[in-house]
């Protein structure tokens, strides 16, 4: 019987993927769905996964190693991704758009948690 490797991984830096997938997929106009699943990925949502994997290693800040156990693959594949992306990169409205990315990541990810809401019905 041969067990895919996996690593435990906090539930936040589950969602902190999750979260970055769907802000670029939303951006890329890709649908979240045609990202996740297992299988082959269609061009448009490779270039998403790989941007994602960028974006978590950047903008989050963190190691190859810690995003590839985020998003349940290899340090490898995450170093090809970041890898192809930064070549991408001189490209100016690509650098642009990850630059935009990037920052509206660290916001939402940065910012404290909302306690003080009042109860609503």
């Amino acid at each position: 019987m041969n067990i895919p490797y996996q690593i435990m991984v906090p539930s936040e830096e589950r969602d902190r993927a999750d979260l970055v997938v769907q802000i670029v997929a939303l951006r890329f106009g890709t649908p979240v769905e045609t990202v996740t699943r297992g299988g082959r990925l269609s061009a448009s949502a490779l270039r998403v996964r790989r941007v994602s994997l960028y974006l978590a290693h950047v903008a989050l800040g963190w190691t190859l190693e810690r995003v590839a156990h985020a998003f349940g693959t290899s340090r490898q594949t995450v170093g090809t991704a970041c890898t192809r992306i930064e070549n991408a990169r001189d490209e100016p409205h690509l650098n642009d758009l990850l630059d935009q990315l990037a920052d509206t990541i660290q916001t939402l990810c940065d910012a404290p948690p909302v306690t003080d809401l009042p109860d609503v019905a």
